[in-house]
């Protein structure tokens, strides 16, 4: 077991894939980095998403659309949108339901969140070459099936490529050609500046890099206060106390627990996601497959296949929903030759979402020794390189400004 240091310039709370592209990038900077896991790496979030980097489907959740949806799906237990009013998120509802009012903040956020997307796949292809984390550039299949097929994939193709994105048509024969397994799809369109890589050796890359550049990484640590009184940041532990000169805190949606006493207001809440994994499935599978009708992915990963999708909001973070877990199945065998009726493995986890579903990256207003990296969404891994070189600016830029759509401080 490492022990614990007494100090360091920087202390990043949160192992996952936030957390520790900003030690990483911190760390490449010559900065003494000190990173606390309260249980293990990419334990949370970062180790059971679609594995996706996709710039084409980076888009803000905040929108008229999701309100639409929320109540469109209301009573469809399989619907890939849950909204429920649980009371202890209430107050967050209300903020993420104005939020998604306006058309206009939609889009911006929509711009936003593309433009650091694709920043952030060049780094995903720098950060592989140099760590090896495995990162395949062969896109994403997006499918469409049934008497409204043509049109909603004549919608999608129309915004991708006025957003600069470069998408090919195909027709069921092209579709078979390029992925045999899929079936029952009658259009399709490949996305080619997406990529996918595993969520587990990126997270276990990025360690090994944050290592070999000198940085410590301690898990089974919580953090208990962050004492900003002194000179010095004071972190009290379940290991005892580190003082540090920043604190970035990038625990994901387990970040919010510190809002008080950081004087600020960090409307986070648990977005509930799932997968499904076959041993052994589709394993001819090239890329991402994203069933449009069922919104979930399938991902080809190292002798297994992933299913990942639904957003759940307002429900209990601890409980599986076994409806949700039978859809993901349903779509996997709707969609795809050879999958079987028992999965491998089912997983559930809580990625943050914020109130308006922008992430939160930047120093606090009133203290600059804590920044806030959190609230990705559903777009942890795609923009985790860019979240860590954006806080390692932060820290060794002292000019760099914060954007305001992601600003941590738009919440007070």
């Amino acid at each position: 077991m490492d022990a614990l240091p007494s100090r360091a310039d920087v202390v990043v709370i949160g192992g996952g894939a936030i957390g520790l592209s900003a030690a990483y990038a911190l760390s490449r900077r010559g900065v003494s980095v000190v990173v606390l896991e309260r249980h293990q790496l990419g334990s949370g979030a970062s180790i059971g998403n679609a594995c996706m980097v996709t710039p084409t489907h980076a888009e803000r959740i905040a929108a008229p659309a999701a309100l639409r949806d929320g109540l469109r799906y209301l009573l469809d237990g399989k619907a890939p949108l849950k909204l429920r009013g649980r009371p202890s998120e209430l107050s967050w509802i209300a903020r993420f339901v104005a939020a998604s009012r306006s058309t206009t903040s939609a889009d911006e956020g929509t711009v936003r969140l593309r433009a650091l997307a694709v920043r952030s796949t060049m780094l995903h292809q720098e950060w592989s070459e140099r760590l090896g984390t495995g990162l395949v550039m062969k896109g994403t299949l997006n499918l469409w099936s049934g008497p409204g097929a043509a049109a909603a994939r004549a919608t999608v193709v129309a915004e991708q490529r006025a957003a600069g994105f470069t998408i090919q048509e195909l027709d069921a024969a092209a579709i078979a050609m390029l992925e045999p397994s899929v079936r029952n799809a009658t259009h399709g369109a490949l996305s080619t500046d997406d990529g996918h890589v595993d969520s587990a050796v990126l997270i276990e890359r990025l360690a090994e890099g944050i290592r070999a550049e000198g940085g410590t990484i301690i898990e089974g640590v919580d953090v208990l206060e962050i004492d900003r009184s002194g000179a010095a940041v004071r972190l009290e532990t379940t290991r005892g106390v580190l003082e540090c000169e920043r604190v970035v805190v990038a625990a994901g949606v387990w970040s919010r627990r510190f809002a008080d006493e950081l004087e600020t207001s960090l409307p986070i809440t648990p977005a509930k996601g799932y997968h499904v994994e076959f041993a052994g499935a589709a394993t001819d599978l090239q890329r991402p497959i994203y069933f449009s009708e069922a919104h979930c992915v399938a991902t080809p990963l190292a002798g297994r296949l992933r299913i990942a999708g639904t957003l759940e909001i307002g429900t209990d973070p601890d409980t599986i929903d076994r409806q949700r877990v039978l859809a993901l199945r349903e779509a996997a065998q709707r969609n795809l030759v050879g999958i079987p009726d028992q999965p491998s493995s089912i997983w559930m986890g809580q990625r943050p979402l914020s109130a308006d579903s922008m992430p939160l990256i930047g120093p606090l207003a009133h203290d600059a020794r804590v920044i806030i990296a959190t609230g990705h969404g559903t777009l942890g891994i795609t923009l985790a390189p860019v979240t860590g070189e954006l806080v390692a600016d932060f820290v060794t830029i002292a000019s760099t400004v914060v954007d305001p759509l992601l600003d941590p401080n738009r919440f007070r």
